[in-house]
């Protein structure tokens, strides 16, 4: 155990004095973490300081949310880094949609009586537009219907809605909606939140309900306000609970942490940064930095709004061009301070918008950019393709560029049989088989080898560093297993599918299932499980060795193609951000404060260079002030 005013970051020289006061802090605190800012860096250190100063003892736990899946593996194994695994394990590290199906998978029968069903569920989808017609049309057939969901609606919740007013809700509408139903008994006269009361009662009343996730955390929600008890155990269970990319939280997530937290004595920290809340088309709620202020802060051990100012990721230039970018988000912040000068190059190197006459040329400019910088000796994977709309519209128009070119790209977003393959380089049971996969290609395994290990000790419930013995008969299983499944020579679909059947069976495939939280009910783990043996024979078609067709899956080579949306948390040396034009910005005139911000996590994607591509001038562009801010920091444009 280490003293508190012993205690000193780990694995870094130093950390900015706001960022360590939030580590250190004794009650809440709200954090703004710029782009390049070290935010996973501070949850991290902030973990390692609790659970290594006694602060969170045993049995208390911390609870870590992220917005996304990788995000939360990626503090997981930080944490696991910088404490060990068996402090690691005071840890859980959990999306928010994990979280609540945890509180209903586990407390389902707690739920109040009108919201009652009977446990098993699967997992809905996002709302189509074709599941939403369907819905309407449910709707309003049923209103005088007795018996049928959209009837008891409207008498049980004295819903004051006509056939005619529900025709008049859009889909962007109900699936933003959702995300402020309330499920208590109440009068509803919005006829978004008629629909949604509709679809909640067909779901929970059908013989397999499938609940989607904003249904999930409302559910979840509804069982800690009318159960005191669950709330007094949750609140026992986790004394720290840290806040990961809080601009993005929906009112379905933040009402579930307020209802399980806010008034106990737990501390929280939420770290975010509203200049780059860009989904608030998926319902990120616009006042949540206000909300949590008014909820958790006030107390005299909290910190309220730490802004953090040291840049880490990108270069001076590049820093240069965020701070005017910041001054249209959040003209009463600090600027950025670069932590890294810029490279000797001359600044169209650097930064600068290429001119292309026609997609053709665009997407030429654009290859020769990249066949350039791999020639330098830049990593494929550390070169980003970023662009506003659908990915899958930029494959035709690259490919045939790239190819020439002698590079490969791959559109991250690409569905392979269920799940994207940015998804499936997140999700657990892909890791754990691929990790799998490579140590039998191998004689001699050294970290696959470990990784193995853990994954092992971790579907058999056992902890491999706390008893030699354990971990003796862990390792002679995997050597018999690993001696007896040797991969060797040219890969095959039939090979393949045999080693996905022999590891499946040695790790038992329903154990495999315990290794995330979303894979315990519903049938999101086989959707998983399909979609990553899809992929991987997908590879297999393509000839070449085992290790060539592990390195494929992966994506080893190729040069990532994403949305600036899935962008959110990475990095590149070289980010190229496709298509400048209005038929890709066409909402920015909607919603400028989102499409600056959209922008603003584009190029702050960059850690070397940032360059941007667009198809002919037109000065009356309805991103016009995008250009003019790039000018005031003199990014030119050039011809190619």
């Amino acid at each position: 155990m280490i003293e508190r005013t012993a205690w000193k970051p780990i694995g870094v020289t130093a950390m900015e004095a706001a960022a360590l006061d939030a580590v250190k802090v004794r009650g809440s605190a709200l954090v703004v973490a710029g782009p390049g800012t070290g935010k996973t860096e501070l949850l991290g250190q902030r973990a390692g300081y609790l659970l290594q100063t006694g602060t969170c003892a045993f049995p208390r736990r911390i609870l870590a949310i992220s917005f996304k899946r990788d995000a939360a593996s990626n503090l997981r194994d930080r944490v696991e880094r910088r404490c060990g695994p068996a402090l690691a394990r005071q840890m859980d590290s959990l999306t928010f949609d994990a979280f609540a199906k945890q509180i209903l998978d586990r407390f389902w029968r707690a739920l109040p009586p009108h919201l009652a069903f009977g446990g098993a569920y699967g997992i809905a989808p996002f709302f189509s537009k074709d599941t939403f017609n369907e819905l309407q049309r449910s709707a309003a057939s049923g209103l005088q219907t007795e018996g049928h969901p959209a009837h008891w609606a409207r008498t049980q919740l004295n819903v004051n809605a006509t056939e005619n007013g529900i025709y008049g809700v859009n889909l962007d509408a109900f699936n933003k909606a959702i995300q402020t139903l309330r499920l208590e008994p109440l009068t509803v006269t919005d006829h978004a939140q008629f629909l949604q009361v509709v679809q909640l009662r067909t779901t929970l009343t059908s013989p397999a309900p499938h609940l989607g996730f904003p249904m999930i955390g409302r559910l979840a929600q509804a069982i800690v306000a009318s159960n005191p008890q669950i709330r007094r155990a949750l609140c026992a269970t986790y004394g720290h609970v840290f806040l990961d990319e809080f601009q993005d939280t929906t009112s379905v997530q933040y009402d579930l942490i307020a209802t399980i937290f806010k008034g106990m004595t737990a501390s929280l920290v939420a770290v975010g940064d509203d200049k780059q809340r860009i989904m608030g088309w998926a319902g990120a709620r616009d006042d949540v930095f206000a909300a949590f202020s008014t909820d958790f802060l006030g107390g005299p051990d909290d910190l309220a709004r730490v802004v953090l100012t040291q840049n880490f990721r990108s270069n001076q230039r590049i820093v240069t061009i965020l701070n005017t970018l910041k001054q249209r988000l959040a003209p009463t912040e600090p600027d950025f301070i670069a932590a890294r000068p810029a490279p000797a190059l001359p600044d169209e190197e650097i930064c600068a918008v290429l001119v292309a006459q026609d997609e053709d040329g665009e997407a030429a400019a654009v290859a020769t950019q990249v066949a350039k910088s791999v020639a330098e000796g830049v990593d494929p994977r550390h070169i980003g393709l970023l662009v506003r709309q659908k990915a899958i519209d930029w494959e035709p128009r690259l490919a045939k560029a790239f190819a020439a070119a002698g590079v490969a790209f791959r559109n991250e977003d690409r569905d392979v049989g269920g799940a994207t393959i940015q998804d499936l380089m997140t999700e657990a049971y892909p890791r754990v088989l691929v990790d799998f996969l490579e140590l039998l290609t191998r004689r001699h395994g050294g970290v696959l080898w470990t990784a193995a290990l853990g994954h092992l000790a971790m579907v058999s419930g056992l902890i491999q560093d706390d008893d030699p013995d354990t971990e003796r008969a862990l390792a002679l299983s995997l050597a018999t297993f690993h001696d007896a499944h040797r991969l060797q020579g040219v890969a095959s679909s039939a090979g393949l599918q045999q080693a996905i059947t022999d590891i499946e069976h040695f790790l038992h495939l329903d154990r495999l299932k315990s290794i995330s939280p979303q894979y315990a009910t519903g049938d999101f783990f086989e959707r998983i499980r399909a979609a990553t043996k899809a992929f991987l024979l997908e590879g297999a078609t393509s000839g070449g060795t085992w290790t060539q067709l592990l390195e494929r899956f992966r994506g080893a080579g190729q040069v990532p193609l994403l949305t600036i949306t899935k962008s959110k948390g990475l990095e590149y040396s070289l980010v190229i951000l496709l298509g400048l034009n209005d038929d890709q910005w066409w909402s920015f005139s909607k919603n400028p404060a989102e499409g600056r911000s959209v922008f603003f996590v584009a190029a702050s994607r960059a850690r070397d260079r940032l360059l941007m591509t667009r198809c002919g001038y037109d000065g009356s562009s309805k991103i016009a002030e995008i250009f003019q801010a790039l000018d005031e920091v003199g990014v030119k444009a050039r011809a190619v």
